[in-house]
């Protein structure tokens, strides 16, 4: 299995979600106190993960500790299976999010409301994370763990629970989804903006303090690093601003919810297929949702939006 570089003792894993390639990336970072692995994937990927630890003489047994960007099921589901067979595993994730590791009755029954049978298919086993084992954060903190320095900062509009990790050392920030889904070398992003917590003007926020840090790469989870830094940012506030102008504007049409999204849906795959090969189109089709992130977006018009901005 090839082990993709970042940096010096910064590598990350193609768990290979649902069979496929580059849909979700785990970051591994080497330090003296163990491995830490950002966004560790589902419990369905858990597998493919240990194996790439294993490619690298490596395993669970190394592992530090999770770093969290935030805890949708695709990022954080194989936390609590994790510290389960290994209680050491340490877990840092947003405050917000860090109660429904602990307890996550009602983020499986949210979870349970959207795909219903499909959810063990899709993600596997959720497990609670023991309390003792997490470290909750607020965004603003500087983690020193095995000789390396970390910044995080608080990043949502994606998520209200959603941070961002720094490596000084190799000037890599791992973002999960701030800046969207991007298959590395490709120059195609794609907002992800699911329901329920989307924010338009609080995520251009996040945008501009991940500009502020002024990283030499980004690490996105969907999918892999990228080193355009600043076009990639400037094209996921673009691309977001081009997606809720058009959810609002379905908004003002006489349709029902469903034949809006899957409106959206259409137009946003067509734009997709014009511009991408297809050797790069299925991460995009298999990760990308438009249907979804028009809920998402549509929420936040009619939650947050002004009259004037509803048209």
């Amino acid at each position: 299995m090839e082990t993709p570089t970042i940096a010096d003792k910064t590598w990350f894993i193609d768990v290979e979600y649902k069979g496929y390639d580059r849909l979700i990336a785990c970051g591994v970072l080497e330090t003296d106190a163990g491995l830490l692995l950002v966004d560790p994937g589902p419990t369905v990927s858990l597998a493919t993960l240990e194996a790439g630890l294993e490619a690298q003489g490596a395993s669970f047994a190394d592992v530090h500790g999770l770093f969290l960007t935030h805890i949708h099921l695709d990022h954080a589901g194989a936390t609590g299976v994790i510290v389960d067979t290994y209680p050491h595993v340490q877990v840092y994730v947003h405050r917000r999010g860090a109660r429904h590791m602990i307890n996550p009755e009602r983020l499986l029954a949210s979870a349970q409301r959207i795909y219903g049978d499909l959810m063990d298919v899709l993600w596997g086993a959720f497990l609670p994370t023991p309390e003792a084992n997490v470290h909750m954060l607020d965004g603003g903190e500087t983690l020193e763990i095995g000789g390396r320095v970390f910044e995080v900062a608080y990043t949502p509009g994606h998520a209200i629970h959603h941070v961002s990790y720094l490596d000084r050392a190799t000037g890599t920030a791992f973002i999960g989804d701030t800046a969207g889904m991007r298959v590395m070398g490709v120059p195609y992003v794609v907002p992800v903006t699911p329901p329920p917590d989307i924010h338009v003007e609080t995520w251009h926020e996040s945008i501009d303090l991940l500009r502020a840090w002024q990283p030499d790469r980004l690490f996105v989870t969907h999918f892999g690093p990228s080193d355009d830094v600043a076009w990639h940012l400037d094209e996921i506030a673009r691309r977001l601003d081009e997606w809720a102008e058009q959810v609002r504007q379905s908004l003002l049409d006489g349709r029902e919810d469903d034949a809006r999204a899957r409106a959206f849906h259409n137009v946003e795959m067509a734009v997709m297929k014009a511009v991408l090969d297809p050797s790069v189109r299925t991460p995009y089709e298999q990760m990308g949702q438009p249907e979804a992130s028009w809920y998402g977006l549509a929420r936040y018009w009619r939650k947050f939006a002004t009259a004037d901005e509803r048209g």
